[in-house]
């Protein structure tokens, strides 16, 4: 736990130092699909339709931003007479799964071209904590776990301009939280859509 609070503290330290000597920034916040990988899809195969992202990034040169998001998605599935196991229970039913989980990353792109009212590709990534809520419910049983991971998270985008300050966002950013002692690795990709603006 206090390893994540220290790496929450300096993803924010690092961007607010950032911003104050950068060469403008952008700030997008975006709808959010996720669709989940590995061992997460077998627990929710289901697309999630209820998610959100912000971010805030500064120009460090021409072609190269750095910065933070935060994200929020929710994965939902109802399964029928499934088992499900947690240590050493087993329980079998109608059950309700749910997952929250919660980036909070540092991040940093690169930018194809250097025409800003043009339509720009950038790559780039970030890692930090993840904030995993993990709740199964049977009958008048839950069985919950909520974890703090370590992680990190590839992407790909591209911004489209609208105005002189205003551009539409679409990215695909795939989400990998390591196991812990205590609950295993998380894997999604999320597809964002949304709009971007700045100076």
């Amino acid at each position: 736990m206090k390893i994540m609070k220290f790496i929450a503290t300096t993803i924010l330290a690092v961007f607010l130092a950032t911003a104050g000597y950068s060469q403008g920034s952008i700030y997008t916040i975006d709808y959010t699909m996720g669709f989940a990988t590995g061992d997460m899809g077998k627990y929710i195969g289901s697309t999630s339709f209820r998610g959100f992202t912000f971010e805030g990034r500064a120009f460090v040169t021409d072609n190269v931003t750095v910065g933070g998001l935060f994200s929020w998605s929710t994965f939902y599935e109802e399964q029928r007479g499934a088992t499900y196991e947690q240590g050493s229970l087993t329980v079998t039913g109608n059950q309700y799964r749910y997952i929250n989980a919660f980036p909070l990353l540092a991040q940093a792109h690169y930018y194809l071209g250097e025409d800003e009212y043009s339509p720009r590709v950038y790559l780039g990534g970030g890692l930090g904590a993840y904030k995993i809520n993990k709740r199964t419910e049977v009958g008048t049983w839950a069985l919950e776990e909520r974890v703090w991971h370590f992680g990190v998270s590839p992407e790909v985008g591209i911004l489209l301009p609208v105005s002189m300050t205003t551009q539409f966002n679409i990215s695909m950013r795939y989400n990998y939280a390591l196991k812990t002692n205590s609950a295993p690795a998380y894997s999604w990709f999320g597809l964002s859509v949304g709009f971007a603006w700045g100076d």
